[in-house]
């Protein structure tokens, strides 16, 4: 029986965007500096194929993924992720953690993944969150914040929709 911690990856995620929201709440309100430079507000679709999959000696699955897809204002990306899947077969409920990065037109961004998956059956719905961590090129002092959505659908490539936004992204 898997159990979960209490400092779930999600409180961190949710935590950070509290964060994020604050900062930019009250930096609009007071004029304060802290304001973040050079928001991009994105949004995109994608697919997700997995490459490899392995069980670990503990139950949990290491998966390998490969993302090809575009987003709003910064163009078509590739992505690869790795993450850790842990199953609970009492509730059918997957939690899905890893990290990887997106390379898009003018350097890549590096993500930590926190996803949730529903159901032991096909087709099975997840959600959850890319927090942005850093990248190289125009994204070398990014930070941010993807919502994911899709389907997990059992032929091993699955569609997903993205939302997000960056901050303090280098202009070309």
């Amino acid at each position: 029986m898997n159990v979960i911690r209490s400092t779930s990856p999600f409180r961190s995620a949710f935590r950070a965007l509290s964060v994020i929201v604050a900062l930019t709440i009250s930096s609009l309100a007071f004029g304060s500096p802290l304001l973040p430079k050079n928001i991009v507000i994105t949004q995109g679709a994608a697919q997700s194929t997995l490459v490899d999959l392995q069980e670990n000696p503990d139950g949990t699955l290491s998966i390998l993924a490969e993302q090809t897809g575009k987003l709003s204002g910064l163009g078509a990306f590739t992505g690869h992720l790795a993450y850790v899947a842990n199953i609970d077969f009492n509730t059918g409920t997957t939690f899905i953690e890893g990290s990887g990065a997106l390379h898009l037109p003018g350097g890549d961004l590096e993500v930590s993944v926190h996803l949730i998956q529903v159901g032991l059956d096909y087709p099975r719905p997840f959600t959850g969150l890319l927090l942005v961590t850093g990248g190289t090129g125009k994204f070398a002092k990014t930070s941010g914040l993807f919502s994911i959505t899709g389907i997990d659908v059992e032929d091993l490539t699955d569609n997903v929709h993205l939302i997000g936004t960056l901050f303090n992204v280098a202009k070309k």
